[in-house]
């Protein structure tokens, strides 16, 4: 009975195998290309890309400044720039075809972006060309004409990344492909730094790369004789540039200002002068401010007192003498009060930028959400100045107050 057993099973598998073999060959297989075909046929049916593709994805056709505040360590700098890269869109060359007869492959994306030693929530950060200045690059929304995806990765977390795209159409017969357009995606683009990022840095901003583009996609086993051709891609950065933690203006403030930058101290008596007086409170409020958080304080004046933490007297006529103003910065969230001497390089007052903002860091184009205001309290107060006799008459001191955001 054996010996009739097995000749059909041999007769099955002879069967089965051709079978299985023709399931693979009719596979649907996505490659890449130029716009151009080898036969310059339509996009419905043509013999596939004479070449390559490329394309380039600019950041804004208008300019934004990004600005960026100094780090002790690796932070996010909470700047997102968010980009849609279209491979045959704007002038780009670089589509997707679909043709029969292959091994239905993977299209794969190649990250030329060059590697810092840095790893953010689990991402790889890459190097800009700004020293100490780092970036993620996500990638969604994937879709072209009859085609669609889930995708939603980090470029270069996996390298070379295989792209699950599925489409609907393809070209019916063998030897023949259907163009289905560019490949579309959201690319966001985030930003960090660490301690060795220079916030007063300049220029555009730069993507590194270790070749001439950023990456590229090519199916590299399309499998049967279908052709493989590439998209090379590059973003160009060179509309944002990077500006200095900055505050748009400064206004004087209190109750005993008046024309915008004279503070009142009132009418005194010598004795009163000599007892001790209270000094009056004023306030400079820095309106606008991007990404400021250290802010020092400096105080130069023209007319300086006997005493060197003192503004002397300026005028010359009827003018009071043996007194002068002395300025002290108030404590604040992260700093003690300081006395302000004029015209001494070392005398800073230090204040912190406690007031949140929700801008998005960027100025001009592309600018979202709200710079934040930050003020800084201070106290005016006339001394007699060291032990020189009190005369009276008018007085009026003037300083000049430098503020920077080291």
């Amino acid at each position: 009975m054996n010996r009739f057993l097995l000749p059909k099973w041999a007769k099955i598998l002879l069967l089965l195998l051709p079978l299985y073999s023709g399931y693979l060959q009719a596979a649907n297989t996505l490659i890449v290309g130029s716009k151009t075909t080898s036969d310059g046929s339509g996009i419905n049916k043509n013999r596939g890309p004479a070449g390559d593709g490329y394309s380039t994805t600019t950041f804004t056709t208008g300019n934004s400044q990004i600005v960026i505040g100094r780090a002790t360590t690796l932070q996010y700098s909470n700047i997102k720039i968010q980009l849609q890269a279209d491979t045959a869109g704007n002038g780009n060359t670089g589509v997707i075809y679909c043709a029969p007869g292959g091994m239905g492959g993977p299209i794969s994306l190649e990250s030329h972006f060059v590697a810092s030693p840095y790893v953010y929530n689990n991402h790889k950060l890459f190097k800009t060309n700004m020293p100490g200045l780092y970036f993620t690059m996500r990638m969604y929304n994937l879709w072209s004409y009859a085609l669609t995806s889930s995708e939603d990765f980090y470029i270069g977390d996996t390298n070379p990344y295989s792209l699950n795209l599925h489409s609907t159409i393809c070209a019916k017969s063998l030897g023949w492909y259907q163009t289905l357009g560019g490949l579309v995606a959201s690319i966001d683009i985030d930003f960090y730094n660490d301690a060795t990022f220079d916030p007063n840095a300049s220029g555009s901003v730069a993507l590194l790369s270790d070749t001439t583009y950023h990456y590229s996609l090519k199916n590299q086993s399309p499998g049967g004789n279908l052709v493989t051709k590439t998209i090379y891609q590059t973003f160009n950065m060179g509309n944002v540039t990077l500006t200095s933690p900055t505050c748009s203006s400064a206004i004087l403030s209190g109750s005993s200002v008046s024309k915008g930058d004279t503070v009142g101290l009132g009418e005194y008596s010598s004795k009163e002068v000599i007892d001790g007086l209270n000094g009056v409170p004023f306030s400079i409020v820095l309106k606008g401010c991007y990404r400021v958080t250290n802010i020092d304080v400096k105080l130069t004046t023209g007319a300086p007192a006997v005493s060197t933490s003192l503004l002397g007297n300026s005028l010359t006529t009827n003018a009071a003498s043996g007194v002068g103003v002395e300025i002290k910065g108030e404590s604040n969230s992260h700093y003690p009060e300081v006395v302000l001497k004029p015209n001494d390089a070392s005398s800073i007052y230090k204040a912190y930028g406690d007031n949140p903002e929700t801008s998005n860091g960027i100025i001009g184009s592309n600018a979202s959400g709200s710079p934040a205001d930050q003020t800084l309290n201070f106290t005016a107060t006339l001394k007699q100045d060291g032990n020189q006799q009190i005369r009276g008459g008018d007085f009026k001191a003037t300083g000049v107050f430098s503020i920077t955001y080291p």
